[in-house]
């Protein structure tokens, strides 16, 4: 019987090998891709954190507690872009701008309901809620005093 010299791949090893790459491949661009929408949701929350901050400095030097509590009259009120007009700051902190993105319908402001402690000293808590980078959310939170 005469030797057969076998030089070369045989179909099973080619596959095998082909599938081997496919997978090492498609573990490393799914690594990649992961890790930049990880940079971009930080880099989107660095942003996000400092619009928040702005708007809560806005709130705080253009509003009076006097003004906020008579608006409140004792309630808890969110506001939003489409509800600022009637607040005692306006719909200034809707018109904060970063990366050409304005985060006006991203945004909710939500003053806290007043409790005994808080009349007594006169202190008003606000918390701002952003959106960002799909669902993602950051919270900052500020008072108003006397």
């Amino acid at each position: 019987m005469p030797k057969l010299n076998h030089k070369g791949l045989s179909m099973l090893e080619a596959i095998a090998s082909i599938f081997i790459i496919t997978l090492v491949l498609t573990t490393a661009i799914s690594i990649i891709v992961s890790v930049r929408n990880n940079t971009l949701a930080t880099n989107e929350r660095i942003v996000a954190t400092q619009i928040g901050s702005q708007i809560r400095d806005e709130i705080v030097s253009t509003s009076t507690y006097d003004a906020v509590a008579l608006w409140m009259s004792g309630t808890e009120k969110t506001v939003t872009s489409s509800t600022c007009s009637s607040t005692p700051f306006g719909c200034t902190p809707f018109e904060f701008e970063a990366n050409n993105n304005i985060y006006d319908t991203n945004l909710t402001i939500i003053f806290l309901t007043p409790t005994a402690q808080s009349i007594q000293y006169e202190i008003i808590h606000f918390t701002i809620f952003i959106n960002y980078y799909s669902s993602r959310t950051i919270e900052l939170e500020g008072i108003i005093y006397e």
